[in-house]
């Protein structure tokens, strides 16, 4: 994946030995952000890949109980407290427990009592983020409410070189209402210096300005076929674009299947993008799930002619376009076949 949200970054951390901690305080310390490098395995299932998470929070969460035991007066227990918050929410949501949850929020609100005005930006920054985590789409009073946190914090903190990142991502969230993501993005660029982030914007809006637009998608497909989105008028498409390197590519690749199957046949038709820089790894990736979705490759990665010309920077992404070929989701994993089934009523 190319994109990773600045807001959840560290929820894949390494693997570590425990037993590697139990010395000064910064030897500890260093040990607990080396957690954060990634994991050397690739799991090779969606439930490979849960169990990998969890497994992976379980060892960060307990590096980080020790490092607070051992070191509760450190410069950095403030820091091992939002982390250890954080690790535990996102542990939760895996495991559907309530109980890690609610340690979580328990963390957030102890620290509430003796924060300090320096440390103030990292528990608003927090709480914003796990309002994220926490985050159901469909609930616009939820969305609506973080909006304004979000405003809330780059206006207290206009300097925090988070803010930019922080109104793109909830951008993200508003992709029915294209004139309000566009209004965001276009502050967040404004604010944004790292010309990573800029150009990661820019992408962003690139693929905002396509929505309600006819998407002008023709390309020879790994089985042979002459593909024109056109033609297939009068039926909903979903287009959905990946790489077999992207562990959420393959999962959102099963969901989608999932989805399509509740489907009655032939009322909608799917489309692919992979991004794999090798055709017979995209072949054996469609063979292996089973698919026959006609699938465009050029074995030009990120920087593919497609991949640019729509914005796209993250995987996996899912579009939906209606019997008229207008792009309708920008955002259509979720609920894809609910999405669906609303077109064909129009």
């Amino acid at each position: 994946m190319k994109r990773f949200s600045h807001l959840l970054a560290g929820l894949v951390v390494a693997s570590l030995s425990l037993g590697a901690l139990a010395g000064t305080a910064e030897e500890d310390w260093q040990a607990v952000i080396a957690l954060d490098a990634g994991p050397h395995e690739q799991p090779d299932s969606p439930k490979a890949v849960g169990s990998m998470v969890v497994a992976h929070l379980v060892r960060q969460e307990r590096a980080l109980r020790t490092f607070l035991t051992a070191h509760p007066q450190d410069a950095h227990a403030f820091e091992a407290e939002i982390r250890l918050s954080r690790a535990l929410q996102i542990r939760g949501d895996f495991e559907a427990s309530e109980k890690l949850r609610m340690e979580s929020q328990r963390i957030l609100d102890s620290l509430e009592k003796t924060v300090t005005p320096e440390q103030r930006p990292e528990l608003e920054f927090a709480k914003i983020a796990r309002t994220m985590r926490i985050l159901k789409r469909s609930d616009t009073t939820q969305r609506d409410d973080l909006l304004k946190a979000a405003r809330a914090f780059t206006e207290a903190y206009p300097t925090d070189h988070r803010d930019a990142a922080l109104l793109a991502e909830v951008a993200g969230l508003y992709d029915t209402q294209p004139k309000l993501k566009e209004s965001l993005l276009e502050d967040a660029q404004a604010m944004a210096k790292d010309p990573d982030l800029k150009a990661r914007i820019a992408d962003d809006l690139t693929r905002v300005h396509l929505f309600g637009q006819g998407v002008p998608l023709k390309f020879t497909s790994v089985q042979g076929q002459e593909i024109d989105v056109a033609s297939f008028a009068g039926k909903p498409v979903f287009i959905i674009f990946f790489a077999q390197n992207s562990v959420p590519s393959i999962m959102a690749l099963t969901k989608l299947q999932q989805e399509v199957a509740t489907l009655p046949q032939g009322s909608i038709h799917v489309l692919g993008v992979s991004l794999d820089r090798n055709r017979e790894t995209t072949v054996e990736t469609l063979k292996s799930h089973g698919l026959s979705w006609p699938t465009a490759w050029d074995g030009k990665g990120w920087e593919g002619s497609m991949v640019r010309g729509f914005g796209i920077n993250a995987l996996p992404t899912v579009w939906l376009l209606d019997g008229h070929g207008k792009l309708r989701s920008l955002s259509a994993l979720e609920g894809a076949a609910s999405m669906a089934r609303q077109l064909m009523r129009e």
